[in-house]
This record gives C-alpha cells, sequence and structure tokens, in this order.
C-alpha cells in the first residue's frame, strides 16, 4: 500500500513536469494572425490597395509576404517568389511594411480582369511550427467602370472655393467702401462745422456793426433836439427885448 502511494506521488509530479514543459514548449511556438476586409470596389485605370494586417507572436525573422488571387477556378500567383514594396514592371507591390505588421497589396491601374479574390499568405520559415504560415479570410475585389463622380467631386469643391473667395472679396470691398464713406462723411461734417462758426462770427459782427451804426444816429438825433429849445428861447428873448 505504502508502494502504491509512492508509485502514485512519484507519477503525479511526473505528469506535472510533463505538462509544465508541454505548455512551455507551446507557449514559445510562433503564431500568426491574420486580418483582411471583405470587400474592395476599384474603378478602372485607377490604383487600389487591398489591406492585410498581422500580428506575429513568439516569431523571429522576417516574413515572407504572399498574395494570391482566385477568379473561376484558376489561382493565381501575385508575386514572384515573395512581394516586395520595390516597384518593378509588375503592377502588384506591398503598400506597407512586412516588418510593421503590414502586407497590404497595391494595384496599378486596374483593369476588368483584377477582379477576383485575393488571398494575403504570411509565412515565418524560420519557424517550424504550424501556426507560423497563415492566410487570410479573402478580400473580394469588384472592379467597375469610372463613373467620372471624382472629377465631378473636384469641380464642385473647385466651384465652392471660388465661390468662397469671392465672398471674401466682395465683403472685403464692402467693408473698405463703407469705412471710405464715414470717413468722407466725418470730414464733410466736420466742414459744415467749421462754416457754421465762421457764419455765426460774421452774422455777430454784422450785428455789432448795425448796433453801433443806429446807436450812433441816436445819439446824434437826442443831441441836436437838447440844442434847438434854447436857442428859440434865446431868440425869443432878444425879440422882447427890442
Amino acid at each position: 500500500m505504502v508502494l502504491l502511494m509512492r508509485f502514485g506521488k512519484i507519477l503525479f509530479l511526473y505528469l506535472q513536469t510533463a505538462g509544465l514543459h508541454i505548455a512551455g514548449f507551446a507557449a514559445q511556438e510562433c503564431t500568426v494572425t491574420i486580418n483582411q476586409e471583405p470587400f474592395i470596389e476599384g474603378h478602372l485605370n485607377n490604383s487600389i490597395t487591398i489591406s492585410c494586417n498581422f500580428t506575429p507572436i513568439n516569431c523571429k525573422g522576417n516574413a515572407k509576404v504572399l498574395w494570391f488571387r482566385i477568379n473561376t477556378d484558376k489561382t493565381i500567383n501575385l508575386c514572384s517568389g515573395a512581394c516586395s514594396n520595390t516597384m518593378t514592371n509588375q503592377r502588384f507591390t506591398l503598400s506597407g511594411s512586412s516588418s510593421g505588421g503590414n502586407a497590404s497589396l497595391r494595384i496599378q491601374q486596374v483593369t476588368k480582369t483584377d477582379s477576383g479574390m485575393y488571398y494575403c499568405g504570411v509565412a515565418f520559415q524560420g519557424s517550424s511550427s504550424a501556426k507560423s504560415k497563415q492566410t487570410g479570410n479573402g478580400t473580394m475585389l469588384v472592379v467597375k467602370e469610372s463613373t467620372g463622380l471624382e472629377s465631378d467631386l473636384w469641380l464642385q469643391s473647385m466651384l465652392i472655393i471660388i465661390f468662397s473667395l469671392y465672398s471674401i472679396s466682395i465683403t472685403i470691398l464692402l467693408v473698405q467702401t463703407i469705412r471710405l464713406m464715414q470717413k468722407a462723411n466725418s470730414v464733410q461734417n466736420h466742414s459744415s462745422n467749421i462754416l457754421n462758426e465762421e457764419q455765426k462770427s460774421r452774422a455777430f459782427k454784422d450785428l455789432a456793426l448795425e448796433f453801433n451804426r443806429k446807436y450812433r444816429n441816436k445819439n446824434q438825433h437826442v443831441t441836436l433836439q437838447e440844442t434847438q429849445p434854447n436857442c428859440a428861447q434865446y431868440d425869443d428873448t432878444i425879440y422882447q427885448n427890442a
């Protein structure tokens, strides 16, 4: 019984140690997760980017990126060997940095034959883990003919900008005109005030002269009246004495 209990303890410790070893080994495995957008639209003769973001966990070395397109029953490798962000004669290049987890695909001069399902693949060849080589869920690209909507939007934007600049110019011109009119009115009012003061001063002088003239004439008339009776009395006296 004692031996059986000791054997059970030894087996339990062995299984526990083995479990820890397996868990530690699993934690060290390279694992890659990939995220793709499910649907995207493109227009003829334009450029388009199909996004692909991946997250490596416990992976060492550089990632190798591949892109595949499936239309009808045919699978096409879009990059010979591996995709890169260096522009060659090919229309398909990487637009992101694979070292930063971005493996987006850039397509130049889209054609109708570019329609299809695009799959992004990422592989860390230095790892033997099955999870170190993964593909995304795929992105459906639908290519449509250009409707000229972009040019219409550009034209509308330009018209809005021109109208805004015109409105601003008119507003500035009106403000300047109002200021000039106010300044002219102020100068005119000032001149009118000066003329009114001069007219008042001239009128006061004229009144003063008229008052002086009348006052002098009145004084002369009073003086004549006072002197005439005395002369008559003197003459009568002379007449009586005679």
